[in-house]
């Protein structure tokens, strides 16, 4: 269907579309009331040619009796279509009875009026239902409509279209859309566009554009081709949805994943490099004595984690020993571990045979450094200068030594008074001695043994651990290290510990 127009505007396509198989007129108005252009079945209701009509005055063509009604309906024509039957004067001198719907529309700089009209016999409430069809779904739709000709030529968009770029109905009627491209999307993405088309088939797809300030939008569009009664495009239809907002949306989380994915990967590697910073930090093997055996077992968690311990062997006449244990895990608490170690390794030397002056002066040096809520810690000294060994010991909130007496088969926890360190410059420790006889032990840990929970949230405690030394203090030292952390594994019933774990044994010789 083609369309005589004046003023270089053009009728609507898509409400052309809507009524071209039945033969109904469709015509624009302007504010004077004018014909501006009109479809070719106009000549079949009025024996007039569009090009008669442009320019003339739609009252031109009614019949006198129906003037008043009329030009009252289009004085007053709202966005919701109203119908009223009249008669019209063909050109031949004779009257015809004609049903004609009307309906305003914001256009470029006017109020127009668009309408249909076809001879009483061919119109129907169908047409007057489509009529109202267009003007909501289309001229007060929040989606954006644009159509254009086979070529690409725009010939109508709607008042979105308008809101959103900032083009008027003038500045883009007759012209690509290609006017709204930024440049970002490759010809081969408008190639695929137009061959879909092209082809008779819909194309749905995401548009990155510019409006008329030059300010991007995103918009997701769906354009399918209008075919005529003989199956040739005679249109497209863009329907499109301003999705500036979710892009953006999209790629601030593409940015924040970016990133974190970044940070994450950068975390793991400061987590690698920490765990074997704390292993190098960790002895690899027990040292070696006439006095006594010793033996250890470490089970860090894949975190890495807080504890620590160290063997000081400087003194002919004893060997002391220093376990701890940080609150919290990863990078941080390494670097703490490294401060601890770079503390005690200055103490061992003047105060590693007084347990009590090694805690207070590690304490003080912690406290100037550095303010740590829970930092647990033991040191420990066994006494090689007289007949029989003596282990005498100071603790801040660590756990008790366990003490295994061979002779009698019985396990004690020994206890001393305490705060954890690093928490106050003026707390103090006492120092606690025990004699210990042949094959006599001192087992040394940290809480990932006594505070291992099972599936109903029970704790092992001390209590615990007493008891399964006491069943495995006859086996040998790392037999019964093993045998500790065994059943310690069997009250979690298996579950994955929660905590890093230090065992330390030492049998008297």
């Amino acid at each position: 269907m083609s369309l005589a127009c004046t003023n270089s505007e053009t009728v609507d396509a898509l409400f052309v579309t809507l009524f071209d198989m039945i033969d109904v007129a469709v015509f624009y108005l302007d504010a004077d009331g004018k014909f501006t252009c009109a479809s070719p079945a106009i000549e079949r209701v009025t024996g007039r040619t569009p090009d008669e009509l442009a320019g003339a005055s739609f009252s031109s063509i009614l019949f006198v009796d129906s003037m008043p009604v009329f030009t009252e309906m289009i004085r007053n024509a709202t966005g919701t279509a109203m119908a009223r039957d009249g008669w019209i004067v063909h050109a031949d001198g004779g009257l015809i009875r004609c049903r004609i719907v009307v309906c305003a529309r914001s256009g470029p700089g006017n109020i127009h009026v668009t309408g249909i009209m076809a001879s009483k016999s061919q119109i129907d409430t169908e047409i007057e239902q489509r009529m109202q069809m267009f003007t909501i779904a289309v001229e007060q739709s929040p989606s954006t409509v644009v159509i254009t000709d086979k070529a690409g030529a725009i010939q109508y968009v709607n008042p979105k279209f308008t809101r959103l770029t900032g083009y008027s109905f003038n500045d883009v009627l007759g012209h690509n859309p290609r006017i709204l491209k930024s440049g970002k999307q490759t010809a081969e993405f408008y190639r695929n566009l137009w061959q879909t088309i092209s082809s008779g088939r819909e194309w749905r797809g995401e548009f990155h554009n510019l409006k008329k300030n030059g300010e991007s939008y995103w918009e997701s569009a769906s354009i399918s081709p209008v075919v005529n009664r003989e199956g040739e495009i005679t249109h497209y239809i863009a329907i499109k949805e301003d999705v500036t907002e979710r892009k953006m949306a999209e790629e601030n989380l593409r940015l924040s994943e970016e990133m974190l994915r970044s940070k994450n990967e950068q975390m793991e590697r400061d987590l690698r490099n920490a765990q074997m910073a704390v292993a190098r930090m960790l002895p690899d093997r027990p040292p070696r004595s006439e006095r006594l055996r010793v033996d250890f077992r470490y089970l860090p968690m894949e975190a890495v984690g807080g504890d620590f311990f160290s063997f000081n062997t400087l003194h002919k006449s004893g060997m002391g020993v220093f376990i701890g244990d940080v609150a919290g895990h990863g990078v941080s608490a390494a670097l703490f571990l490294a401060l601890v170690r770079s503390l005690t390794e200055r103490l061992n030397a003047d105060w590693g045979t007084r347990p009590s002056g090694y805690l207070k002066e590690l304490n003080v040096n912690l406290t100037e450094t550095m303010s740590l809520a829970f930092f647990t810690a033991l040191y420990g000294f066994f006494d090689f200068s007289g007949e029989q060994v003596l282990f005498r010991f100071a603790k801040g909130g660590h756990t008790p030594p366990v003490h295994y007496r061979a002779g009698e088969d019985t396990a004690l926890g020994l206890y001393a008074d305490g705060m954890p360190l690093g928490v106050s410059a003026a707390a103090s420790f006492g120092d606690m001695e025990v004699e210990l006889s042949p094959g006599d032990r001192i087992y040394l840990y940290t809480d990932g043994v006594t505070e291992a929970r099972n599936a109903d949230k029970d704790m092992l405690e001390t209590e615990g651990l007493l008891d399964i030394v006491r069943r495995g203090g006859a086996q040998e030292l790392g037999r019964s290290l093993d045998f500790i952390l065994d059943e310690t594994a069997r009250f979690r019933e298996n579950l994955p510990a929660e905590d890093d774990i230090i065992l330390i044994g030492f049998e008297v010789l």
